[in-house]
């Protein structure tokens, strides 16, 4: 009996065992099933979620209901690139439309049933990337901007280091002439205390002209004569021409018709003395022997001329400005007609002054050539390969007239008054080396002649026995102003009683004279 309760109490232990380890196993099954019912709600939470942000370009635009990868509602689409679902694009051209009017309901493009095309894809998702394609463009324009700014720099750059060459260059020119003017200063100094100032005195006025017409004048020392221009006094022959004046008692000789039109400009070679060149509003140029008054050739152009010159490195060349701003190059070995046409670089006022500047290794231009004033711009002219190419000389005009100064390389060039500049001025210069498009100007005085400039009145040099002077007329002071290059400063005062056209300086046996030229009259000074 013993043994038999010890069975039991074993059987009930087991049984006990049992009923935690099913109790346990229920748990663990409730467990589980509450693991899968929120793997389940995630699931379905995610799915809800997913179809939440579903774009609306995925759904079909008719019904608005998500297409389907198969059946009735699968996803298709039009020739045009519109999707929609099969069942209601169908629908849509057989039923909602005519039929000579089925078109695509967004972008209203014709479409047929046969149209319609099959896409198969479980599911499409559309990039928006127009904000990256706008940016992408907008750094492709920074991008050449950017690469365009630096090839502009590196331009500027260039010039810049040029610059800083030619202000180095001008500053070291600039000390020497310094130097200088305190040598010539004290030098002049001591030469005024020795030596009173001698003046220019009226001497006698010649009558050219009763009814004006006069324009320009210039002096021949080989033959000593001083010519100018007139118009013509005979009722029998009309024009204009020019009238020549000894320079040794100035009595006026004869009178030589040259031109139908008025004459603006006339020169003398330097080589062959006694040939004159003239030129017209005639659009002529001519030729002339001034020691037996023949005309020896006619050159015709296209238009009116303002000015003429002879080249500097070439006693043959000679030059006429014309008003359309060209400068046509003739050889007087060749009569058959004009050599070449110099454009105007982008000036096409006209050429109001051109002035012969001869060879100097030490200037800007080194080989000769010849400096050209347009009312607008200033440029000088060296031949370079048998061409004569220009190089702008930066002044402000307009520009009235430009003279060269063979005894001090210094060329004079004068302006009237502009919105900057409220007088008008004589500059004095010097013509130094540039780069390929302009050459250095530095300027030694810049003389201001009032605040008025009417005339395109032409001033001159006066070399003197000391000094050289530069002539030129004042229309505000009705007067002839000389200033002296060594000391900057006016040393005489002529008045006048009627505007003066040009000035030239005249030398006859060691005496000096002053010769001005008004419409009707030529005015001689002494110097004494």
């Amino acid at each position: 009996m013993e043994d038999t309760g010890e069975d039991h109490s074993e059987e009930s232990d087991n049984n006990d065992t049992a009923d935690n380890n099913l109790e346990n196993d229920a748990q663990t099954e409730d467990t589980k099933d509450n693991d899968d019912n929120e793997t389940k709600a995630k699931k379905a939470k995610e799915t809800t979620l997913d179809e939440s942000e579903v774009d609306s370009d995925q759904s079909c635009p008719i019904c608005m209901d998500l297409w389907t990868s198969s059946g009735d509602h699968r996803l298709c689409c039009l020739r045009c690139g519109h999707l929609f679902g099969y069942s209601c694009i169908l629908r849509w051209l057989q039923n909602s439309c005519t039929s000579a009017n089925r078109r695509c309901p967004q972008c209203n493009r014709k479409a047929a049933a046969k149209d319609i095309r099959m896409l198969y894809a479980k599911k499409l998702t559309s990039i928006d990337t127009a904000e990256l394609d706008k940016i992408k463009e907008q750094l492709n324009s920074v991008t050449r901007e950017k690469n365009r700014v630096e090839m502009e720099l590196s331009k500027h750059t260039l010039r810049q280091k040029l610059f800083e060459q030619q202000i180095t260059s001008m500053k070291n020119r600039i000390s020497e002439l310094e130097s200088q003017q305190s040598e010539i200063t004290v030098h002049s100094q001591q030469n005024t205390s020795k030596h009173m100032v001698k003046k220019f005195h009226l001497d006698r006025s010649i009558e050219i002209c009763k009814d004006g017409g006069c324009r320009v004048l210039d002096y021949n020392p080989w033959f000593g004569f001083l010519v100018v221009s007139q118009k013509s006094t005979s009722t029998l022959f009309s024009g204009y021409g020019i009238k020549k004046i000894d320079s040794d008692k100035f009595q006026p000789r004869q009178f030589i018709l040259l031109h139908s039109q008025a004459i603006r400009d006339i020169t003398f070679n330097t080589a062959q003395q006694s040939l004159l060149l003239s030129v017209g509003f005639d659009k002529c140029a001519k030729l002339m022997d001034i020691q037996n008054n023949m005309i020896m050739h006619t050159y015709q152009t296209e238009f009116p001329l303002w000015s003429c010159c002879w080249s500097g490195d070439n006693s043959n060349i000679f030059f006429v400005g014309a008003q359309n701003g060209s400068i046509t190059q003739f050889d007087i070995r060749q009569t058959s007609g004009a050599i070449e046409t110099l454009d105007s670089p982008g000036d096409r006022s006209p050429v109001v002054s051109l002035a012969t500047v001869p060879s100097n290794p030490g200037s800007g231009i080194s080989r000769g050539g010849f400096i050209a004033c347009r009312l607008n711009t200033c440029y000088a002219y060296e031949q370079k390969d048998s061409k004569y190419i220009a190089k702008q000389i930066f002044l402000e005009g307009p520009f009235v007239s430009v003279c060269y100064d063979d005894k001090n390389n210094h060329t004079l060039i004068s302006s009237r008054p502009n919105a900057r500049q409220p007088h008008a001025r004589h500059i004095v210069c010097t013509i130094e080396k540039g780069n390929d498009e302009s050459i250095i100007c530095n300027v030694v005085h810049t003389f201001h002649a009032g605040n008025s400039q009417q005339l395109l009145s032409r001033p001159c040099y006066v070399n003197t026995e000391n000094d050289t002077l530069v002539a030129a007329h004042q229309e505000s002071t009705s007067s002839i102003s000389l200033w002296s290059i060594s000391t900057g400063k006016q040393v005489n005062s002529l008045p006048v009683s009627d505007p003066v056209v040009d000035i030239s300086a005249v030398n006859v046996d060691s005496n000096l004279f002053l010769a001005t030229l008004s419409s009707k009259k030529v005015r001689i000074y002494s110097h004494g």
